[in-house]
C-alpha cells in the first residue's frame, strides 16, 4: 500500500471509530467538548505518525 494509501485507511479506521473513542473520552473527561478535542488531537498524533 502506498504512503497516501495507507494514510487514507488510517483515516478511515479512526473515523469508523471516532463516536465510539469520544465517548470513552466522555466518560473520562465528563465534557462532551473535551472528549472531541482529546479524540481529534489523538488523531493529529497518529496522523503524524509514519503508517
Amino acid at each position: 500500500m502506498t504512503g497516501t494509501g495507507a494514510h487514507e485507511a488510517l483515516a478511515g479506521a479512526f473515523e469508523q471509530q471516532r463516536e465510539r473513542l469520544v465517548a470513552v473520552a466522555y466518560r473520562m473527561l465528563g465534557s462532551r467538548v473535551d472528549a472531541e478535542d482529546a479524540v481529534q488531537e489523538a488523531w493529529i498524533r497518529l496522523a503524524r505518525q509514519d503508517a
